[in-house]
């Protein structure tokens, strides 16, 4: 049973849809609004009908308290998560709009035949078993992919109607489903596209040039998605407090996040690298103790920020910002800015203001910095890996952070869930005002 915030949520959106559009659910609507049976609401709608409703849709989340903390606009799909969270839970919820079955800009179906069938159960409008099944089988035959087993039911009681093997012949040219699947892939995508020729010659080619502007204006400006990273002094409870977040988010992004310890790690540890070509004899791995290293000079520190620059810079291009391009979250427990604020594990003992505008020029920035830590009584009664001088040092180089853009300080003095909320507000609160600018 969901939380009732988010069944009244549900309810809400679900009511404006039914008075202002037309549209259908395409699957797991049985349990709405008391209980989702998937992470995400998929509706398929007229991209008309869509663009009617948009504005007052928007307004009606934005009254309403919830935040839209992710926002996709693709070719073929707008993508909403929407959240509300207190200082005890989190409630998320996920509204995809479909504007049909395709692939790469390639229609298999069009969103005006999925709603002739639409019927209605007394809450929300939804598509047929047939619908329901072409969908999944259209598009997971032209990418490649098996039709999901979690959908069998639907599967055994559509698959061999005289619409789904029309439908099928039209697309594909395959006489069962069977031969669908057996011929699946590129094949059946090409047979696709000649279909599409021949019926749309010019819808195709619109399809596919927006498929291509959307997909790669997502991954140039990389806003879909946000990252996230946490730096704080050791006993600042920076492990549970990012756990908590991901549990508290894991309805939507429990398999759509990407976690890191530091840096991207596109390339290998320091010391390993150095030993594995003879530069070094021994490496010490006693990994327990962070700050075990010794002090090193100047040139050898900059020489070790070089190196972990080119991971940042690399890293962030091949990990991070392909991973944001869509309705995903990254995380980073530390990030460069350890390296300003705890200089003795890093072994790079540089300036602060320099290594701040070193960070500043060449490391790509997150989107959310967050200093986590608390007073030095609090943190010694916590956790004894830093003497209270350290403590104080690393919370100094905090509080200069603090004052500069980008970063966000917070006090983790009681429960982590205040912790937790002050920090999943702020994330959300910015992201909404962000997503409510594009799409305006």
């Amino acid at each position: 049973m969901l939380k009732n915030n988010t069944i009244e949520h549900i309810t809400e959106i679900i009511g404006f849809l039914n008075a202002n559009t037309d549209y259908a659910v395409l699957r797991n609507f049985e349990g709405l609004p008391d209980k989702n049976n998937s992470r995400d609401i998929d509706i398929i709608i007229t991209r008309d009908s869509y663009k009617k409703a948009k504005k007052a849709l928007v307004e009606l989340i934005d009254r309403s308290g919830w935040k839209i903390i992710t926002y996709l606009n693709s070719d073929r799909l707008i993508s909403y998560v929407c959240a509300a969270t207190t200082e005890e839970s989190t409630e998320i919820v996920q509204w995809d709009f479909f504007f049909d079955t395709s692939v790469w800009g390639v229609q298999l179906m069009s969103a005006e035949e999925f709603l002739k069938h639409k019927q209605f159960n007394g809450f929300l409008y939804y598509v047929g078993v047939e619908c329901q099944f072409l969908d999944k089988i259209l598009y997971n035959s032209a990418v490649g992919s098996k039709y999901p087993e979690k959908y069998r039911a639907t599967r055994e009681a559509a698959e061999n109607s005289d619409f789904v093997k029309e439908k099928i012949k039209q697309i594909f040219g395959c006489s069962s489903v069977d031969e669908c699947e057996q011929k699946r892939g590129k094949r059946l995508f090409f047979k696709a596209l000649w279909s599409n020729l021949k019926r749309r010659p010019f819808g195709v080619l619109a399809g596919i040039f927006l498929f291509l502007y959307t997909f790669i204006g997502n991954y140039l400006r990389s806003r879909t998605g946000f990252s996230i990273g946490f730096t704080g002094p050791d006993g600042s409870g920076k492990t549970t407090v990012i756990d908590t977040i991901l549990e508290r988010i894991a309805p939507v992004f429990k398999d759509a996040h990407k976690y890191y310890h530091f840096r991207p790690t596109l390339f290998g540890n320091l010391g390993e690298v150095a030993h594995s070509t003879g530069i070094k004899k021994e490496v010490d791995r006693n990994y327990s103790d962070p700050h075990r290293g010794g002090k090193t000079g100047k040139i050898n520190s900059f020489l070790r920020l070089c190196y972990y620059s080119l991971d940042y810079i690399i890293g962030y291009f091949v990990k991070v910002k392909s991973v944001i391009r869509i309705t995903r979250v990254v995380v980073f427990d530390r990030y460069y800015t350890d390296i300003i604020c705890d200089s003795h594990r890093s072994r790079i003992y540089l300036s602060p203001k320099f290594l701040y505008w070193w960070g500043k020029l060449f490391i790509p920035t997150l989107n959310y910095n967050i200093l986590l830590t608390a007073s030095s009584e609090t943190i010694l009664a916590r956790k004894r890996e830093l003497d209270e001088e350290g403590i104080r040092a690393i919370n100094a180089k905090i509080d200069y952070l603090a004052g500069k853009k980008g970063y966000t300080k917070v006090l983790n003095e009681s429960t982590p869930n205040v912790a937790v909320n002050e920090i999943l507000t702020f994330v959300f609160n910015e992201q909404h005002k962000k997503n409510l600018k594009r799409l305006k």
